[in-house]
């Protein structure tokens, strides 16, 4: 029996490898191990932000070091833990997909038949998101420059609101949800928005186009309905995803990792 042919994007998410903690870093190895075990291997992987949990130096050389079993190219995102100066220096953006003219570690690249746009969402020394319009305009430039290429647009903060009141506050305002909805109604070609940030799997839609956001590759959010405030993360079943371009369609898939 033959298959159709497929393209594999893995993507793994907030790992917050932490210096003062191994565990995190462990988790990320497990996670990252389980992805390059993948038969047939992913094409690429996306690291969809808070690649470490303070930013250091020494945080970030053990992030490369356990992407090392990844042979296949990596790209990463800008999350709220990050620091963007030590990621620009410890996972520089080749000249040729990166936007030289921005400090925003932003980029655009083609996996197989996907062209992925990395967006940058963070606000320095803030937790909650942010596009504005620079970033929005930015983007628009960047789908305008091609409408035929099925596209993914990934970025670290998820464009909708998910229940959790704790956590919808520190996501992207109203403004930038309403304006990335119409965006992406107005190019077609954008399959898929990929997000990480709340440290759990959830799927939405910002008009006909589909939100995944990635579970971590350590610890989860609790489904809290209730609390307006608290925002607790708990061990729970880590995760990460895959989407599988096929027969000219993206789908998503959630896989736990270990024993999970």
């Amino acid at each position: 029996m033959t298959h159709p042919e497929r393209f594999l994007l893995a993507q793994l998410s907030d790992p917050h490898v932490n210096d003062d903690d191994d565990n995190p870093a462990l988790a990320l190895d497990t996670a990252a191990r389980q992805v390059a075990a993948l038969d047939p291997a992913p094409g690429a992987v996306l690291v969809s932000g808070d690649l470490t949990e303070h930013g250091s130096a020494s945080e970030y050389e053990r992030v490369r070091e356990l992407l090392l079993t990844l042979t296949m190219p990596v790209h990463v995102l800008a999350g709220n833990h990050d620091d963007a100066p030590a990621l620009r220096k410890s996972f520089p953006l080749p000249p040729a997909i990166a936007d030289a003219a921005s400090d925003d570690y932003r980029y655009v690249t083609r996996c197989g038949p996907l062209r992925l746009i990395g967006c940058d969402t963070t606000r320095p020394g803030r937790d909650d998101g942010e596009l504005g319009a620079d970033r929005l305009s930015w983007l628009e430039a960047r789908l305008t420059e091609d409408r035929d290429t099925p596209t993914i647009v990934a970025m670290h903060h998820l464009p909708l609101l998910t229940g959790v009141p704790a956590m919808d506050a520190l996501g992207l305002p109203k403004a930038d949800r309403v304006a990335l909805s119409e965006l992406v109604a107005a190019h077609p070609q954008v399959r898929r928005i990929l997000t990480g940030h709340v440290h759990r799997a959830v799927l939405g839609a910002l008009g006909r186009c589909a939100v995944f956001a990635c579970p971590s590759t350590y610890l989860q959010l609790v489904l809290d309905l209730q609390e307006p405030t608290r925002v607790a993360v708990v061990p729970g079943a880590p995760g990460f995803g895959l989407h599988v371009a096929v027969a000219g369609e993206l789908v998503s898939h959630v896989q736990p990792v270990g024993d999970w």
